[in-house]
């Protein structure tokens, strides 16, 4: 184990063997997802639904970005209701009316609660039972199921017209053009149709099985939606999983002793400069970083306006919600995030590239300039898509170019493409630096960690290309199969690869940590996060339609995720020590600082946090409240958020000149951490985890249907703690401001391009 290829050899087979479990449960997919029928029949036979109608109910969701609103199958946004659950809810109701008239003569609410009682019996046995037939592709319903469909649609032409009191959402959002992958007729009534289909697969009976495509979610008793006994099993076997997980990987990191060695001289800081020359290329990527902070304030401004939202239809009075709605701002809300946060990456990647080769690859500005102004567009173009999109200004080709309907990759297709080939273009960048010094043979060991941080950049491209196998008429849980690994593998997998190893790569730039011992402890941090976190990631396929193997899969690996997490707070306590052990010239303690807050939310909103709403038991119960929004936040803000303003940090130390960053400059950014870390912190425990906690407590009492009702923002206790957020979330905002004003500042104070500058040395003792 003291070698590196035995563990190069480790890591490639925890790659393999977890990637060959993830693909092969999405081939599961095409054999067990529910049925989309051709036709759905009443019992004479009398077409009511098509699958084109179906496909067409599934593109208008899409169109208007309703997943940033609501969720489907739980998958979405928190403030709207969860539209299979709902839909769910109100089918039942509609059968009630029928039967209670049919055999009462009565409405249901003037039933005894015997009469009552049978009813709902009745109607549980009626809706479990499968009546799709696979050689006609054909569902049939019955008289019953009939009326409830027919009452469910009633509903929502209700609610999707003249609809002031949804707040957040303008009067008749939905119009009725016929645009792609839409057929004609009514958009609402299709719509419907899509939101029955998803009640339909969530409370029928597998064929052979004694529960649904979704594992009997969502809880609903009424409809006979009760937790699997194998989702408490696989509850208890992941906690004792992780309790023996956690003495065998402290047992390795202890017996092979894994953990990064401090140089002798670490805390003489003297000999760390910032003066040193930049080149070209390393000076145009400060642009980035200005770019980054105002994409970061703009997104902290719309988390305020969708807090707002949750208070009262509007903004202070102000129809708002006509020209920007919820689900609008929501969007960008999201999109802004994984922008900013790549942005930051890919300047500092850029930053680096001349560092470690000591000279400018030829035309490196032009290139950088070119990547620049591409993300410009890709970002605008695509806001602004969305916005068209959303609001029915781009009807046709409004998946090109539009809102893609999908949380997380909301860009139209064509942004999409646009976005993968700004992140090659920024890999050819790197490549033109990395390859050359990666075939210097001065030190081979300078050479291995080199090929990790270009392995890590060119992961972050390669696994985006997921998105590229979702189309607007693509199978929901085909959809999010595809979906979960831009969101919980790219972001949350590959991110968090290539920030721990930029983490040991800036280590070893310091001249902090030896090379030998960084190279080792980024291999075995890898192959605990990528080991965990491949089929980790399955904990989302619990009630998405997919196989119930990932309830297994899913609970046990995701436990043990937390593991590596949990270890990344000892690595955040060296990070300390140096800032604590440091001498007052050490140019490095905004980075160090914003570095151990990123190891502790690592722990907290990704680990703790995560752990928390990830176990089948509860996550039956909790997926889609106000919970998974703490573990978002905590996980989203305090991990790959404080490590980008760390790396920008460390970036704009070099970038300017040394008499910039004074004693008050130094100061405003410590103060500006402390808001970060306390501002999210707030919001986090103050009130996304109380609400979280009443929410769920709401569904365990009511059903889940309940608990994602607007009524449920309504509650004066929800409110006060809706209003009381603005107290964290100005303090977090201040904490942007301070950056964005250094920042701002900085380029100004910009040193002047070099041709030649000295190449980073890794012979550190």
């Amino acid at each position: 184990m003291t070698t590196y290829k035995r563990l190069n050899k480790t890591l490639l087979w925890v790659l393999v063997i977890a990637f060959s479990i993830l693909i092969a449960g999405g081939l599961l997919i095409f054999k067990n997802e529910a049925p989309r029928p051709s036709r759905i029949v009443d019992e004479s036979g009398t077409t009511i639904v098509t699958k084109q109608q179906l496909i067409s109910g599934q593109a208008v969701y899409e169109k208007y970005g309703l997943t940033d609103y609501g969720s489907y199958l739980g998958n979405g946004t928190y403030f709207g209701p969860d539209y299979t659950a709902q839909a769910l809810h109100i089918y039942l109701r509609g059968m009630y009316q029928y039967y209670s008239q049919k055999q009462y003569n009565q409405t249901f609410k003037q039933l005894s609660t015997e009469q009552k009682a049978g009813i709902r019996g009745k109607v549980k046995a009626e809706i479990r039972q499968n009546r799709y037939s696979q050689a006609k592709d054909q569902l049939t319903l019955t008289t019953a199921q009939t009326a409830g469909l027919q009452h469910l649609t009633r509903y929502y032409r209700h609610e999707f017209r003249n609809n002031p009191h949804e707040a957040g959402m303008p009067e008749n959002m939905i119009k009725n053009n016929t645009d792609d992958f839409m057929t004609h007729g009514d958009k609402i009534d299709q719509l419907t149709y899509f939101f029955f289909w998803g009640a339909w697969l969530s409370s029928t009976n597998r064929p052979g099985q004694t529960y649904s495509y979704t594992n009997n979610w969502p809880y609903d008793l009424d409809a006979g939606n009760v937790m699997l006994p194998e989702a408490m099993v696989w509850t208890a076997l992941s906690v004792a999983l992780l309790v023996a997980g956690v003495g065998i990987v402290i047992y390795f990191y202890k017996r092979y002793h894994f953990d990064m060695e401090y140089t002798l001289d670490y805390r003489d800081m003297g000999t760390i400069k910032t003066d040193e020359p930049i080149t070209s290329s390393q000076r145009k990527a400060a642009k980035y970083f200005l770019i980054v902070m105002l994409m970061f304030f703009i997104q902290v401004m719309l988390g305020e306006l969708l807090a707002h939202y949750y208070v009262e239809n509007g903004f202070f009075g102000i129809p708002l919600q006509n020209i920007w709605p919820f689900n609008l701002a929501k969007t960008w809300h999201l999109q802004l995030v994984i922008f900013w946060i790549a942005t930051a990456w890919l300047a500092t990647g850029i930053y680096i590239t001349p560092r470690v080769l000591g000279r400018e690859p030829k035309r490196q500005g032009f290139l950088v300039d070119t990547l620049f102004y591409a993300l410009l567009v890709v970002v605008a173009g695509s806001m602004l898509g969305e916005w068209g999109s959303s609001l029915g200004i781009i009807n046709n080709k409004w998946w090109i170019f539009g809102h893609y309907g999908w949380e997380y990759a909301e860009m139209g297709k064509f942004w999409q493409i646009l976005f993968i080939v700004g992140m090659v273009l920024w890999v050819i960048i790197l490549c033109r630096g990395f390859l050359p010094a990666i075939k210097i043979k001065k030190n081979l060991d300078r050479s291995r960690l080199l090929q990790l941080l270009l392995a890590g950049s060119v992961a972050i491209p390669a696994f985006y290309l997921a998105s590229l196998f979702i189309l607007p008429n693509s199978h929901v849980t085909f959809a999010d199969y595809w979906r979960w690994w831009i969101v919980h593998l790219w972001v949350e997998g590959i991110f968090e690869s290539f920030a721990v190893i930029l983490i040991g790569y800036l280590l070893v730039d310091m001249k902090l940590t030896t090379i030998k011992s960084t190279i080792r402890a980024l291999y075995f941090q890898l192959i605990l996060l990528l080991g965990t976190g491949v089929v980790g990631m399955g904990h989302h396929y619990f009630w998405e339609g997919d196989h119930a193997i990932w309830l297994a899969l899913g609970s046990c690996f995701s436990a043990l995720e937390v593991i590596p997490l949990c270890l990344l707070v000892w690595e955040a306590y060296t990070h300390y020590r140096v800032y604590r052990e440091s001498k007052r010239d050490f140019p490095y303690k905004g980075t160090f600082m914003f570095l151990v807050s990123t190891g502790l939310w690592n722990a907290i909103g990704a680990g703790a946090l995560g752990f928390l709403i990830n176990a089948p038991a509860i996550n039956f119960f909790e997926h889609g409240t106000q919970w998974t929004s703490a573990h978002a936040h905590g996980s989203m803000a305090g991990v790959y958020g404080f490590f980008s303003i760390a790396i920008m940090l460390f970036a704009m130390r070099h970038l300017t000149k040394p008499e910039f960053w004074t004693p008050k400059v130094e100061r405003w950014i410590k103060w500006s951490c402390w808001a970060f870390n306390i501002g999210l912190a707030g919001m986090t425990f103050v009130t996304l985890m109380p609400m979280g906690y009443l929410q769920l407590k709401d569904a365990l009492q009511f059903g889940y249907w309940h608990a994602r009702q607007a009524s449920f923002y309504k509650e004066p206790i929800i409110q006060g703690l809706t209003i009381a957020r603005s107290v964290p979330d100005i303090i977090f905002t201040a904490g942007v401001v301070i950056i964005l004003v250094i920042f701002f500042r900085a380029m100004f104070h910009l040193k002047k391009a070099s041709k030649e500058i000295n190449p980073v040395d890794y012979d550190i003792k």
